[in-house]
């Protein structure tokens, strides 16, 4: 990920309706675990970018931030003094198996060079009844310069996801599709860069902020209340919750 696209994130974690709106999704997925009350437990915010996941999961148990990025990482340490914060590729994360309680993985397998292996060490590390919580991009067509901006090398479908953790040895408790109601919006530009690609070499960040986001900030909160009830057919997000038996 660009540099300037971890500042435009840092700036923004704490109040953008996204991010606040996705911790929200993130609490209600993960209720189960969370009011578990994991106390001394631990939390691993994997691909932890400048940390405003894991200033939130730190309200649930001792939070260790792993990202590949210096440049995260440095925001973490300036910002977000309760997530402990490790230099690591999520294909071979420095941790000993059944290491943590909770997994976060969000908006990152996309990112990684092998996905496969990401997730393997992901179910490694979690131990035997521990979630896995799983957020991704997704569809391909929805694909637009932000995903350059990222450096993303992929996006995902509901059953892909869902193979990838059944492959790394999880029991997928739920997955279903988020943000529907950004899919319109997001395949209107998505297909205006496709037809303006020099448009797109100038865009870039799907941070700052907007005229709609009160809308978005109550659609996402409708959205919220439907999910805690079933799950959605499409969004442009995909969700899964997995567990390491044993």
């Amino acid at each position: 990920m660009e540099i300037e696209e971890y500042a435009r994130i840092a700036a923004a974690e704490d109040d953008h309706w996204w991010y606040r709106n996705t911790r929200a999704v993130m609490a209600d997925l993960l209720d189960p675990w969370l009011r578990s009350d994991l106390g001394g437990g631990r939390v691993l915010d994997a691909g932890c970018g400048p940390g405003g996941n894991g200033a939130w999961l730190a309200a649930h148990g001792a939070v260790v931030g792993a990202d590949l990025s210096l440049d995260a990482l440095e925001f973490v340490r300036a910002r977000r003094p309760e997530t402990a914060p490790v230099r690591s590729t999520l294909e071979r994360l420095p941790f000993a198996d059944a290491s943590f309680d909770v997994v976060a993985a969000i908006t990152v397998l996309y990112c990684v060079d092998d996905d496969r292996a990401a997730t393997r060490e992901l179910a490694r590390v979690v131990r035997p009844g521990g979630a896995v919580l799983l957020m991704e991009p997704a569809f391909s067509w929805l694909t637009r310069a932000h995903d350059k901006t990222v450096h993303s090398r992929r996006r995902y479908t509901r059953p892909g996801l869902v193979e990838r953790a059944r492959m790394a040895g999880l029991t997928v408790t739920r997955a279903t599709y988020v943000y529907a109601f950004l899919v319109p919006p997001a395949a209107l530009l998505a297909g205006a860069e496709r037809l303006r690609p020099h448009a797109t070499a100038e865009a870039g960040s799907d941070v700052e902020r907007g005229g709609l986001d009160p809308v978005f900030a109550r659609l996402g909160r409708s959205e919220r209340a439907w999910l805690r009830r079933r799950d959605l057919p499409f969004g442009s997000t995909v969700a899964v919750v997995a567990t390491r038996p044993g």
